[in-house]
């Protein structure tokens, strides 16, 4: 943890988001640059933004976490973490900054909108918040492969853009959501750095049975209110529901031997 200050890989997202989050304040652009953004992005088609969108949801995110419990014990406890930090901020910010959505200011005609009619409480975003927490820590915690990182970081903003294609955020509430969701991976993976929790143990196996029933409850739910993320919200549920609980099976001969030495 102590380098990831020094790399850029730490650094210079945060950067660039607090630089343009300046920029577009500076020039008041928030709404107009909505308005371009929103139009010019269904080019590629509605279908896309909103299964992109479904990535940044909390519970998909918790979720997408419980592969790791086993082999990345870092990334596991790290996004717990970052998770918590993230929703404090997103849900404090939201508040004290009851920013108006752009269904709020706009005539529905004026842009696409997908999903709930959400109407209040636009900064942060916390789908922005949640996408950037969780590639934040993958980003940072990788050693090398600089393909990768750039692939999550590219996925990341794709995600984040979403929330303005979908019409229910502004371009500065992703870029405040970018830079709190960011800082929560820093904190995480810096506390983990410090603590170096186990998975392997009471608490591990606690927190990937709660994992595992938010990956099934992505099975039934309708949260999301848009028809068309069913299938990829299911089958998302679905292979983190499996993968995570044969991770958690091959940690139990483990865990038993643990408490076997502790007896001794």
């Amino acid at each position: 943890m102590k380098t990831f200050p020094r790399s850029p890989w730490a650094w210079a997202p945060p950067l660039v988001a607090a630089a343009l989050f300046g920029w577009v304040a500076a020039t008041g652009s928030n709404h107009s640059l909505f308005l371009v953004l929103n139009h010019a992005g269904h080019q590629l088609g509605d279908n896309l933004w909103v299964n992109l969108t479904l990535l940044g949801d909390g519970a998909v995110a918790l979720a997408l976490v419980l592969p790791c419990i086993k082999r990345s014990p870092r990334c596991f406890w790290a996004a717990l973490i970052a998770a918590v930090i993230a929703t404090l901020y997103v849900q404090g910010v939201k508040q004290i900054i009851n920013v108006p959505r752009p269904i709020a200011v706009f005539s529905p005609g004026e842009f696409f909108q997908a999903g709930p009619a959400y109407r209040a409480v636009s900064f942060p975003s916390g789908h922005a918040a949640a996408i950037f927490a969780i590639t934040g820590i993958w980003i940072m915690g990788l050693a090398r492969h600089y393909l990768l990182r750039v692939l999550l970081l590219v996925l990341a903003t794709l995600v984040s853009l979403s929330r303005v294609m979908v019409g229910v955020h502004w371009p500065l509430d992703l870029l405040g959501g970018m830079l709190g969701g960011w800082l929560a991976a820093w904190t995480g993976l810096g506390l983990y750095g410090r603590y170096g929790w186990k998975t392997e143990g009471l608490g591990g196996l606690a927190a990937g049975v709660v994992l595992l029933v938010v990956a099934g409850w992505l099975l039934f739910s309708r949260h999301i209110g848009i028809p068309a993320v069913l299938p990829l919200q299911r089958t998302l549920g679905l292979v983190c529901l499996l993968w995570g609980a044969w991770e958690m099976l091959q940690m139990l001969p483990r865990l038993q031997l643990r408490r076997q030495s502790k007896g001794e």
